[in-house]
């Protein structure tokens, strides 16, 4: 007989940011039992990220992945600029950079129009999980590329579907360069 555990998925009956404050509870219940110390946040105004912190324990590294300067989102962009002296004040590390699943193939896609890329190809699958799912490997691995987590760490990622969060997994992120290392070793919590 294999040893293993049990443990349980929580499915929300909607997607989006009305799961915001359980998703944080579900990952930070996490994070407590499995001793993990890092919550790597999707957070493009800095709001989620700083529900987190409010949240977690003082052991608990909070990390705010947040859209690039370049982003279309400009109001996003902005709100987040906004927030920024807050976050740090709060010491919630903080990552803006190149989408580790579209980053500069992006330019390519516009200019040629052609949307049968790579990165596309990745982030459509993880999108068949839903778009938390896709959006929890971009940021782990933008939280590694940024030296805030490594491939040997479990940590505990939350995403959402657009605004706010709905999904959460424990995984381990590799960098952009070796991205298919990444594991996902657990889903805590995602819309059905």
């Amino acid at each position: 007989m294999s040893k293993g555990r049990e443990e349980k998925i929580f499915y929300f009956d909607k997607k989006g940011g009305i799961n915001t404050d359980r998703t944080i509870e579900i990952a930070l219940q996490c994070c407590d039992s499995r001793k993990i110390a890092k919550l790597v946040v999707a957070s493009s105004t800095g709001k989620t990220a700083l529900k987190a912190r409010a949240k977690a324990k003082p052991s608990v590294e909070v990390i705010g992945v947040t859209y690039g300067a370049g982003s279309r989102y400009r109001e996003e962009v902005e709100e987040f600029n906004k927030n920024r002296s807050l976050l740090e004040e709060k010491n919630i590390r903080i990552v803006r950079g190149l989408h580790a699943l579209s980053a500069t193939e992006r330019g390519f896609e516009n200019k040629y129009k052609n949307g049968l890329l790579p990165l596309n190809i990745v982030a459509d699958t993880l999108r068949m999980f839903g778009h938390g799912m896709k959006v929890c490997v971009e940021i782990g691995i933008m939280a590694a590329e940024h030296g805030f987590v490594t491939p040997e760490e479990d940590i505990v990622a939350i995403a959402g579907s657009g605004h706010g969060a709905d999904t959460a997994v424990v995984m381990r992120a590799a960098f952009a360069g070796t991205m298919f290392d990444t594991k996902i070793k657990e889903v805590l919590c995602m819309p059905s």
